[in-house]
């Protein structure tokens, strides 16, 4: 799962690492922590237009659902059964690229739970995702895998990672919709925050 990333990257680094234009980026602010149930709109590279840099909604709104749809079931998507669930399989094709320099999990050791902060060093990349348009209203949803490498140590509950592109190779391949594999030697950066359970 996922449901917090980072992105601390100004406007000109975003340009010049993705060599695409920007558009519409005036309503996002770079962040150190960005909540998916926020709902929040976050820069984005489409396989519509892959040199433009856009903002898209975290959270997909297929595009014949009506207006009370829940977004909390559509901030991820597991690649697994994409052709299988009914908000996505008609859009297996819509590729996106979400990006980032970081993402957060939860690591449960006994009764705590540690936050950790994972990427490459702090660098840009980017999280496989499918988009949708809805009336206006541009969103996405955050592919997730089976958790790889150091994330079967830190995301120890439910085993799951985002699906992570580092290389312009690899990014291009998921756009392309052509076979490419997760990338999952993150760097980590544990301890960020402790939370004590009650039980």
């Amino acid at each position: 799962m996922c449901y917090q990333t980072k992105i601390t990257k100004k406007k000109e680094e975003l340009k010049r690492h993705f060599d695409a234009k920007i558009t519409g980026l005036d309503q996002f602010d770079p962040s150190e922590v960005i909540k998916a149930f926020d709902f929040p709109k976050t820069p984005v590279i489409t396989d519509q237009e892959e040199h433009e840099i856009q903002l898209y909604q975290w959270g997909l709104i297929p595009y014949w659902a009506d207006a009370s749809w829940n977004r909390n079931y559509t901030l991820n998507a597991r690649i697994e059964t994409l052709e299988e669930k009914p908000s996505f399989k008609n859009i297996v094709n819509n590729r996106c690229l979400i990006l980032v320099n970081g993402f957060y999990e939860w690591q449960h050791v006994g009764n705590t739970k540690i936050k950790y902060e994972i990427g490459f060093d702090n660098e840009l990349f980017a999280l496989a995702g499918l988009y949708d348009h809805w009336a206006d209203t541009k969103t996405y949803t955050v592919v997730t895998t089976e958790a790889q490498g150091v994330m079967k140590e830190i995301h120890n509950t439910k085993l799951r990672m985002p699906f992570a592109l580092y290389s312009q190779e690899e990014m291009q391949s998921w756009l392309h919709a052509e076979s490419v594999k997760p990338r999952f030697d993150f760097t980590t950066n544990p301890g960020l925050y402790q939370q004590h359970t009650l039980f």
